[in-house]
């Protein structure tokens, strides 16, 4: 058996974000405490704020590029004010913290595995947010002819694509900490609290979601037995 170490500030980290993910009905507690999670994580690990910032920017300038020429996602209002130049600004704190949650699950690993999973990890979490969001009437999809659940799938192709971009953008492995499994629960807590709590039209595609989360998290934990094992 690997042994893995998780120190005081990591755990303090990964305690907050859980909180703020269960807490996550309100959504200013959500940002607020991923953003306090995010802060000492970066303490022994200035890569995570680079991916905070990085992920914004990108998601920002996919957005924008979206609004007015429907590329990468497809075509789509928003009605999710505050906003910076017609994107909202949760719409880009959430790139930066779902990236976020996404990387602390992988942020050990070496970068291939960073850039194969981490675009599947993201899209996954857009399975479960997009519906809830459209419900919500924060924004709406033009008509299309392959849809999931009222959205189009090139919404999750344009995921897949500008999350690849990201990740293309990740630091090699270089701080030499191993892979802690920890890491791997706040990803998977963010699409089981939207499952717990949902609403009769949305049990369907949260459940799908929510599933293909907990698939994702057992192949990131035994990858990082794997890459443990190699390490001792």
């Amino acid at each position: 058996m690997v042994k893995w170490d998780i120190n005081k500030v990591q755990l303090a980290s990964l305690i907050i974000l859980v909180l703020g993910i269960i807490l996550d009905g309100i959504l200013i507690v959500f940002f607020f405490l991923s953003v306090i999670s995010l802060i000492l994580i970066s303490m022994k690990r200035r890569d995570a704020i680079t991916v905070f910032l990085v992920s914004m920017i990108v998601g920002f300038l996919s957005e924008e590029l979206g609004i007015h020429t429907g590329i990468p996602f497809g075509r789509y209002e928003y009605n999710f004010p505050p906003y910076i130049l017609g994107v909202p600004i949760f719409v880009i704190l959430g790139w930066g913290l779902f990236s976020f949650i996404s990387y602390l699950a992988i942020m050990d690993f070496p970068k291939r595995y960073k850039v194969a999973f981490f675009p599947l990890m993201m899209v996954i979490i857009d399975l479960s947010v997009d519906p809830i969001m459209v419900t919500a009437h924060f924004w709406t999809w033009a008509p299309s002819p392959l849809e999931w659940f009222g959205i189009p799938v090139t919404n999750f192709l344009g995921w897949y694509l500008v999350s690849l971009i990201i990740s293309l953008t990740f630091p090699n492995r270089a701080y030499h900490d191993r892979p802690n499994p920890l890491f791997i629960i706040p990803y998977f807590l963010f699409s089981l609290k939207f499952l717990l709590f949902a609403e009769p039209q949305l049990f369907v595609p949260l459940l799908v979601a929510t599933s293909l989360a907990g698939l994702t998290s057992i192949v990131l934990y035994m990858a990082e037995n794997r890459i443990n094992a190699k390490s001792v």
